[in-house]
């Protein structure tokens, strides 16, 4: 049976570009991708399913994260890169094919209140962020892949000595974002990231890999062996050079007031594994994730729902974290 908004065809093509004359038996929209579309594929015959990711994207997006992926696999759990096509085929968007990892998402386990299992994952996750840190670039900034394929990073958002206020200025200039907030509001928001730039500037010269997308949706767990661990993190296209922080930050964005789910086991693992968090740094992250908050209200279409909640999380966050 086929589940998909793609022909059965085109996607017979793409896995074909693998898997001579392949036998579908059946294809399934993977739910948690907002961008880029993954399709999983279940073949008639014993071969192992596998994930067609289709990319929204340019070839560029396509190549930064297969790339990335492939850098970290031996080290940090990550889907197998089977094959890419960051041209497509027959005028199709770029597209991969990756392994396909059975789990559930952090969300998903957090939303069966097993305490036990939450606090192992948490903690698990907490060790493949510090497993992540320890690939280290050059300099911090975007990463993209040079004529080889090879990563790079790109634009060097750390020679402005305030990257992240003037960023988050940048957001607020956004004609969405403006229906969505007042003027005293932005303004308050302005003066409030301001008054972080001290702390901020202390972070411009990190420069470990940083996923950037950090959250419950894009990190799946499994219980292998009794305990409850991180088995995949996916979805890399936003990853950076620079913090880990940001990915601390977006990690924890829902665990605060009475609703402490993953700490302290996260951030104890987190160093354990050989993380460093400096002092205050729960409230520094959350500055820092504040950012991707303001950004979400850029987005042209946005449900109202989903708009109150990123408020109550920015409000939460300027209430919490005042200097």
């Amino acid at each position: 049976m086929i589940s998909s908004p793609y022909s059965p065809a085109f996607i017979r093509d793409c896995i074909g570009t693998v898997f001579p004359n392949p036998g579908l038996a059946n294809t399934q929209v993977l739910s948690g991708g907002l961008i880029n579309t993954n399709i999983k594929i279940e073949f008639s015959s014993r071969q192992p399913p596998v994930v067609l990711r289709l990319y929204q994207g340019d070839t560029g997006v396509c190549l930064k994260e297969t790339a990335v992926l492939s850098l970290v696999h031996s080290t940090v759990p990550v889907p197998e890169v089977i094959h890419v096509e960051p041209n497509g085929i027959n005028g199709s968007r770029p597209f991969c094919i990756l392994e396909f990892v059975n789990g559930m998402t952090f969300q998903q386990l957090k939303q069966t209140w097993d305490l036990d299992a939450i606090h192992q994952a948490a903690a698990s996750v907490g060790k493949t962020l510090a497993q992540m840190g320890v690939y280290q670039f050059w300099k911090p900034g975007l990463l993209q892949t040079d004529l080889e394929n090879e990563l790079k990073v790109g634009d060097v958002y750390g020679e402005d000595p305030d990257p992240i206020p003037r960023l988050l200025d940048l957001f607020l200039q956004s004609e969405d974002l403006q229906r969505r907030l007042d003027h005293s509001f932005r303004q308050k928001l302005h003066n409030f990231i301001w008054s972080w730039s001290a702390q901020l500037r202390e972070l411009n010269h990190e420069r470990h890999l940083v996923h950037s997308d950090f959250g419950n949706r894009n990190i799946l767990v499994d219980c292998k062996n009794g305990r409850w661990q991180v088995v995949a993190v996916l979805d890399w296209e936003f990853a950076l050079s620079g913090s880990p922080l940001i990915d601390v930050g977006h990690f924890l964005r829902y665990e605060h007031g009475d609703t402490n789910l993953r700490e302290p086991f996260f951030s104890r693992a987190f160093v354990e594994f050989g993380g460093v968090l400096p002092a205050d740094w729960r409230r520094i992250s959350r500055v820092l994730d504040l950012t991707g908050l303001v950004h979400c209200l850029t987005h042209q279409r946005l449900p109202d729902d989903v708009t109150r909640e990123f408020l109550h999380l920015i409000e939460s966050t300027l209430e919490g974290c005042t200097l």
